[in-house]
């Protein structure tokens, strides 16, 4: 009794030394807030005085949050009194904090904002271990002290079992030879699986050092292809391997366990430990190199093929380099054997148990089940899937990649929780004897069936909700001809435009004209560029088209748009994303949390005061958006984009503007890159500030390339205006510009074509896997059940509901995931309700011909399954 309170003295008093430790970091560590880093004070100063809301204070209310929740903790403590809140504290602090890395590893800049959960992240495992070993440091002793004699135990067995003085005879070899041969079916599942891990790889990685050797945002290929598929491939490179490294611990597991039974027998018979893993590893490595020599030229096929695709797509423009060279294999190899070695290190303990278990019925125990809180895992996995489509429905950072892993997590919460619910609950009631065979499985080997099914889930959700969407998108009809309403597009200086007018009368055409201002975003990609300082210029800038209301009201009757009026007062805005239907969703500013857009009248500034960039780039009110081309889709919604202001304020702004290029020009004239580029080091704006007039031309038919080629001049005239973006073009040729756009729709379906095909092959092969996995189960217990007079729809009818639970499950998951987050990616990428009803009639194709698939997969194994188990030995 003294001891234990002994030790709750310790706890209690640990507790409070990390409370104050905890409390701690709002004092001596820096916030950083809206670019500056500040302490405590600094920031409640600067809350303050400026009285505005900058999502970096989200940060310092969490720390504020949680200093106030440890002090009343450490008072509470102090006090002498306890509660079970007390030790769950740090537990939801580390799950807080880890949660947040992977958020703020979506910024531009994440370094500065990992301070905070990182402290908390340290001190509160740290407390959690202490404590932890604490409340078992008897039952650790104890176990020690009789770990400590089964060791003596155990070395003075292997020393008497290692000892072998001479060497194995050929009836030794024989057996092994025989063992492998009886365990051919095993050996076929793992090198298939190999085969198809490499095949995956290779590929992938092949794709992604091809696009990696074009990009890099030079030259003119980089506008044609731009970052879709280098950064596709590259996060679909981190996908398949942790998937592949996942499908091979599990069948790797399955292995083992089949091979188990007689390396123990062989064990208890004599051989030694290491024989025994010797005897493993050569297996292993034997069917690990099959599987590489078999699977590598596949992927080389796969890759070429894919290459090709993409070449078709780009219609001649680019030439991709080869699908197979040196570097490609190496890489391929490398990245296969680090799965091999990984896929067999997760299953360390099945492996060491080759040689030293000798108890032949450890497999068949049953696993201990989870049983407690199983309220708070399923409420855990449901915060986790809310989380995700709160944050995904904002449409700044819709369709990021790092958002699809809470919902994947919280699947697993959701499986573990409601999978032992279900048991749990079953246990009370009579149906439990009367289908405790059939669900029987799910109670002996509790964790092993969620893992596959948690496995095929997270598969079924990438196809259905991540990478379904934009296949369809890109397979829907659109009317490519119809985005381009103009023959030509022109972004002009009112000194050219008598030339550029001239241009259209030689043809025989019209130009219709409207005045522009050119504005800009402070940052123009969803590409995360890392920040050096505090806050640097940021590359590329957001390139875009403000005009007047009724400039845009006349654009749109033109290109054939119902017209209503936008009703914009003061300095509000509204967007129109130029982009077709599988682009995915873009915000008009990309800067740090998305969700502010800071906007300058003019061109991108090369040197600016980082410090001031909300003077420099004033945040801007946008009242609405809308998704349409009503003059062209010339970079796919990144830039180019069209921003309408009210009549009133757009002419306010042009005239300003206008001058401010009168007064420059011939300052520009006579100035040379540098000196055009040193400008904004010393003043407040570039020396002019970009085009005033766009004209939009409509020419005879086969007329606009020779127009085209009597511009081209205005390319070298204004070069200074491709200093910091050579893709942006003072004009762009309507046929140049619907080549470009059918290519990048084509690239996108066979992309993500590619990339479905990959993942239900992969999902395919792990469900057959685990039928497989059960077969000789099914088979030993059906003949059981026969012989104790169970009738046949009995026994076929717990058979089939297992092979549908690994079916329905994942699905079910995967479709809940998909209907989910599919319908935020619509919202977000701003289609009308006709096209809405488009991509319900594609989605339902899709939905069928999957859904078919699965029928008939499921069918063929329940023909083949049941002809199997009732098939006599």
């Amino acid at each position: 009794m003294e001891r234990e309170e002994r030790i709750r003295k310790r706890i209690r008093m640990i507790q409070m030394v990390n409370g104050i430790i905890l409390t701690l970091p709002i004092f001596i560590m820096k916030f950083h807030i809206a670019g500056e880093n500040l302490f405590f004070w600094s920031v409640i100063w600067k809350l303050i005085r400026e009285r505005t809301f900058h999502p970096d204070y989200i940060i310092f209310f969490c720390v504020m949050i949680f200093t106030f929740l440890y002090l009343f903790r450490t008072i509470w403590l102090k006090k002498g009194k306890s509660g079970e809140w007390c030790f769950y504290l740090p537990k939801i602090t580390l799950l807080m904090s880890c949660l947040a890395i992977p958020v703020f590893s979506q910024m531009m800049n994440p370094l500065p904002y990992l301070s905070f959960p990182l402290y908390y992240i340290v001190f509160s495992l740290l407390e959690f271990m202490i404590v932890l070993y604490l409340e078992q440091k008897d039952e650790i002793e104890e176990e020690y002290q009789k770990s400590k004699v089964q060791q003596k135990e155990e070395k003075e067995h292997l020393k008497r079992a290692n000892y072998f003085p001479g060497k194995y005879s050929r009836n030794f070899y024989q057996v092994i030879r025989k063992n492998f041969r009886y365990h051919w079916k095993e050996q076929v599942v793992l090198t298939l699986a190999a085969i198809l891990s490499a095949v995956c790889l290779y590929i992938v990685l092949a794709v992604y050092q091809m696009t990696e050797q074009i990009y890099g945002g030079k030259g003119d290929q980089s506008l044609l292809m731009g970052e879709g598929l280098y950064r596709l491939f590259r996060d679909l490179g981190m996908i398949v391997m942790i998937l592949s490294i996942l499908m091979m611990t599990i069948i790797i597991s399955w292995y083992i366990k089949e091979q188990k039974k007689e390396f123990r027998l062989m064990v208890i018979l004599g051989m030694r430990r290491h024989t025994s893993y010797r005897i493993f590893l050569v297996e292993y490595i034997l069917n690990s190199l099959l599987a590489l020599f078999i699977g590598i030229p596949i992927g080389m096929g796969g890759a070429a093929l894919l290459r090709n695709q993409l070449e078709q797509g780009y219609q001649g423009n680019i030439s991709l380099p080869p699908a197979v060279s040196l570097k490609q294999v190496g890489i391929g190899v490398l990245a296969y054997v680090i799965l091999m070695i990984l896929g067999l290190a997760f299953n360390q303990d099945n492996f060491l148990s080759l040689g030293r278990s000798t108890d032949r019925n450890e497999e068949i125990r049953k696993e201990k089940r989870l049983r407690e809180r199983l309220g708070r895992w399923m409420a855990g996995g449901l915060f986790l899937y809310l989380v995700s489509m709160v944050w995904f429905g904002v449409r700044g950072w819709t369709e990021t990649m790092g958002i699809y892993l809470l919902p994947i997590l919280g699947t697993f919460f959701l499986l573990a929780g409601g999978l032992g619910l279900w048991l749990k609950r079953r246990e009370k009631k009579e149906i439990y004897y009367r289908q405790l065979l059939t669900t029987v499985p799910f109670y002996h080997r509790f964790w092993r069936n969620t893992g596959v099914l948690f496995y095929m889930a997270a598969l079924q959700f990438f196809i259905l909700a991540v990478f379904s969407t934009p296949f369809l998108s890109s397979a829907m009809r659109q009317d490519i001809d119809g985005m381009y309403p103009y023959d030509i597009v022109c972004l002009s200086y009112e000194a050219d435009m008598e030339e550029i007018q001239a241009v259209a009368e030689k043809y025989g055409g019209n130009a219709a004209v409207y005045p522009m201002v050119r504005m800009t975003s402070i940052y123009g990609s969803d590409k995360l560029y890392a920040w050096g300082g505090t806050r640097p210029v940021q590359w590329p800038q957001g390139q875009h088209i403000a005009i007047s209301e009724s400039s845009y009201l006349s654009l749109k009757e033109k290109a054939g748009y119902d017209v209503e009026p936008l009703g914009l007062t003061g300095e509000e805005m509204h967007v129109v994303y130029q982009q077709d239907l599988s682009v995915k969703t873009h915000t008009i500013d990309w800067d740090t949390s998305r969700l502010k857009k800071h906007l300058r009248f003019g061109q991108p500034l090369s040197y600016y005061n980082t410090g001031d960039y909300r003077n420099i780039y004033p945040e801007r009110k946008i009242k609405s958006e809308e998704r349409a081309s009503l003059i062209g889709s010339f970079h796919q919604g990144m830039q180019e984009n069209l921003i309408v202001l009210s009549d009133t304020y757009f002419d306010t702004v042009w005239k300003e503007m206008t001058k401010y290029n009168r007064d420059h020009w011939e300052e520009r004239e006579s100035a040379d890159v540098k000196e055009w580029r040193m400008y904004p080091y010393a003043e407040e704006k570039n020396m002019t500030e970009g085009p005033t007039m766009l004209v939009c031309m409509e020419l005879p038919e086969g007329k606009s390339r020779q127009a085209a080629e009597d511009l081209g001049y205005l390319r070298e005239k204004y070069v200074f205006d491709q200093m910091w973006d050579r893709t942006i073009q003072p004009f762009y040729e309507k046929s140049q510009m619907m080549s470009n756009t059918e290519s990048e729709i084509w690239f996108t379906r066979t992309a993500y074509g590619f990339i479905l095909i990959l993942l239900t092959v992969m999902a395919v092969f792990q469900y057959t896997v685990k039928i497989k996995e059960e077969e000789n189960v099914w088979r030993w217990e059906n003949a059981f059940l026969k012989q104790m007079g169970m009738k046949e729809k009995e026994r076929k009818q717990r058979i089939l509901w297992q092979m549908k639970v690994y079916l329905l499950i994942p699905l079910i998951a995967g479709s809940v995931g998909g209907v989910t987050f599919t319908a935020l990616t619509v919202r977000a990428r701003l289609f009308t309700v006709r096209e809405v009803l488009q991509y319900m009639g594609t989605a339902g194709i899709f939905c069928a011909a999957y859904g078919l698939l699965w029928l008939l997969l499921y069918l063929l194994h329940k023909r083949n399954v049941w002809r199997y188990v009732e098939k006599e030995k």
